[in-house]
Order: structure tokens, then sequence, then C-alpha cells
């Protein structure tokens, strides 16, 4: 895209099954005239010979579309004044027609909606003080310009109620800022997804879950659920990750659903999450974590810190989550979330342990053999200063981050020796929650 704005004629070779992000991608970015040739195989794990015969079997299309002038389709335009009607014999009737029209359109998550009636919008947007027609952020992927109006619209069909709205907010601007990666997250193969974390009163306020089964479903997750769903249809709605289009995921997860949990503050032996992070106790915070993937963490003997931090250095030794990371140039610095159950934080805190000594012991005992994160057919791929290491024995134990600090810890849940290893995908951002 930037050789061809720059005059360079350029061409999109595209696997097979990826055309669909391809067209939304370059609407998105007003480039409609760029030209693509799609190749049948998905280019990854087959041998390189037999990914140069396929784009060369194709050379006399790659030569056309570099050479003419392509089509251009028309823009689909929107009527931002059209109002939608569905009828019935009765309502439920007509609110059953909408929920299958949006499923249609491509609006809807699988779940039942509520309708977005202009009276229930207005209803919503009486949770801020911000005006309905305020900027909050240009979001990708799909550059869509997501409104304080566009965000209320989506809580209501997610199902929440005003004071819900500026959580979802907060939660949006988090999402944009240029750590969190949010193109990366969204528009991944894998099942990337964010994660909330909310700190301070409004946890009560709200009635926010932060004990058991903070992460749903039941009843005492409901606020949980419906401001996670809100925050996934705003990136599908707001952001175009549709499924197909921006979000090419391969299998996909119910974690893109929702995710959002409080911080059991009360059971939290250190200072909250949001406090280590500059805010004060009393002010309300969301911190969305850009999820790879969770794995539980069992843990019903151990009476001691090490004993509970081996159980986790041990599920962080993830091989392939490792080897695409700090050591790639086109990786990033992992920050896993330690999501600690009350039982296994009393355990560490009660022998003195600070936050600090949890890092220190999982940067030295979760490590990995150099051996399975060495790539083969691709020796390049590790960033340059790192090269040296590809030198050492196979054997040699390596880190599975770069920084003895690069650890997220929180405290939630009920008891029972259970918490959560959460492998992350960029970088954890923290908002403020404004009225």
């Amino acid at each position: 895209m930037e050789f061809e704005k720059r005059g360079i004629p350029s061409v999109g070779i595209l696997s097979s099954g990826f055309d669909g992000i391809w067209e939304t991608r370059h609407r998105a970015l007003g480039l409609e005239f760029l030209a693509s040739v799609v190749v049948p195989p998905v280019l990854t794990e087959i041998p390189p010979e037999r990914v140069r015969q396929e784009v060369l079997a194709h050379a006399e299309d790659l030569f056309k579309a570099l050479t003419e002038q392509p089509v251009i389709t028309a823009r689909p335009t929107a009527t931002s004044q059209e109002l939608l009607q569905y009828q019935g014999e009765d309502l439920l009737e007509a609110e059953r027609n909408l929920n299958e029209d949006f499923l249609d359109r491509g609006w809807g998550d699988g779940f039942p909606l509520i309708p977005p009636t202009p009276k229930s919008v207005d209803n919503m947007l009486t949770g801020t003080s911000r005006a309905r027609d305020e900027v909050i952020v240009v979001m990708d992927p799909g550059k869509g310009i997501a409104t304080v109006e566009k965000i209320a619209i989506n809580c209501v069909m997610a199902g929440c109620r005003p004071q819900h709205l500026p959580v979802v907010i907060a939660a949006v601007e988090a999402m944009a800022e240029p750590a969190f990666d949010l193109t990366a997250v969204a528009q991944s193969t894998g099942p990337q997804a964010p994660l909330l974390v909310i700190n301070g009163p409004i946890r009560k306020e709200l009635g926010i879950n932060s004990g058991r089964c903070a992460l749903g479903p039941g009843a005492a997750s409901r606020v949980n659920t419906v401001i996670g769903r809100a925050v996934r249809l705003v990136m599908m709605n707001v952001g175009h990750c549709y499924p197909g289009g921006f979000d090419p995921d391969t299998i996909g997860s119910p974690q893109k659903y929702s995710m959002c949990m409080g911080e059991n503050e009360e059971a939290n032996p250190w200072e909250p999450f949001h406090v280590e992070r500059g805010f004060r106790r009393e002010e309300n915070t969301v911190t969305v974590f850009p999820c790879g993937s969770h794995v539980d963490v069992a843990d019903l003997v151990s009476c001691t810190p090490e004993g509970v931090l081996t159980t986790f250095a041990y599920t962080g030794n993830a091989p392939l989550t490792c080897s695409w990371s700090w050591l790639c140039p086109e990786g990033r610095d992992r920050k896993p979330l330690l999501v600690l159950c009350p039982d296994h934080a009393r355990i560490i805190a009660e022998a003195g342990w600070t936050k600090n000594d949890i890092r220190r012991f999982m940067f030295h005992n979760s490590r990995v053999p150099l051996g399975v994160l060495k790539c083969p057919t691709r020796p390049a791929a590790v960033a340059p200063g790192w090269r040296w290491i590809m030198n050492k024995p196979d054997d040699t134990m390596v880190p599975v981050v770069r920084d003895t600090l690069d650890y997220h810890i929180v405290v939630v849940g009920g008891a029972s020796g259970k918490s959560l290893y959460v492998f992350d995908w960029g970088d954890a951002i923290t908002k403020p929650i404004r009225p």
C-alpha cells in the first residue's frame, strides 16, 4: 500500500480465504484501486519451493495486475438517517425479526440483541456527561469513528445499563493506545481478545463481580458479561472487526464474546492493581489486557510461596508462546497476567513476599530449553540483538519473558486454590473511568 501511494506499481498476493480481509482493509484505508491476485493454498506450512511454484503459476495474473488499470467498484454508501423498522404479530416477533436481520447484516455476536431504539439509546446516553457526537477514538482495524453515541448503541444491544457506559468508553480509549496494538489483537488468526479488569469503588456501585465465577456465567456476573459483550460489539460494529473480514481467526474462541472482571481488592493482601499503576485507591479504572489465551492453575496442596509459584512457573512454560515473543523482531515483550485466587495470594503474602518477589521467582523459574525456541527454517527471524543466543547449546535454559518485572498480578476469585495464567498479546493499558 505504501509503495502504491508513492507511485510504484504494486500488487497484493493473497492466500485463498484471506481475500475478505484484503477487501475490507483496503476499503478502510481508501485504497480501492490497489490490485490483488489470489493464489489457492494458504502459504504457510508448505515447503518454500511450492510457495514459489504457486506464485509463479500466477505470473501472468501478476503481470496484468501491475500493468493494467484496475476496475474500481463503487464504494457502498450508508444513509445515516435511515430508520430500520421491524414488524410482527406482537413485539416478541418484531424483536425476533430485528435479531435475524441484524445477524444477517453481521451486527450481532450470535446471542439475542436488545433493540437499539432511539428511546433506548437516548436513555443509555444519560449515563455519561459527554456529548453524543464526541469522538472518542478512530478505531482500528477498520478506522471506524467511535463516537459516544455509537458506543452507546452497542451498549444497548449488549444489555448494558446507562451507568455501564463510562466503563465501556474507558475500555475503548484504552484499546486505542498504540501499545495495546488493537490491530494485531483484532486481526490475528488466533483467539486474541481484550480482557477487562475493573478497579475502584465502582466495582461495588455497579455490582461487578470480583469473586467466584468473576468471568461468568450467572447472575453474579451479569454486569461483567454485558460490559465485556459491549466491548466486543463495539470492536465489530465500529472497528469493523467482523468474522471473515478483519477477523480471520482460524478456529475462534468463547473468550471473544465477553471477558470482564473486577479485582478482589478486599482479598488482595497487597495494594490494588490500579494503585500499583499510579492511581489513587478511590479512583475508578479499567485495565484492558490483550489476552492470547488463559490456563487454569490448580494447586490445592502447596502451603508455601515456592510451591504455589512453581505451579505457575510450569504453566507459563509454553514453548510456542515463548518462541513467538521477545526473540522475534516482529514479536513483542511478553507480559503475562497472573490472576491469583485469594487462597494463593494469602499463602504468598503471609510468608512476607511482595509482588516483586513473585516476579523475580517467576523470572528465574519459568524457563524453557533454547532448543524448543529455535526455528531452523527461519534463522534470521531472531531479533538482531539476540542472535548470539542461537549459538548456545540447545539445553540452555532461557526465560519466557525479557525482564524480571514483566508480570502483571491481580487478585480475583473465591475460595479454593484455582488461579489463572493469562498469556498476553501486547501491553496492558489502564484508563480512568470518567462520568
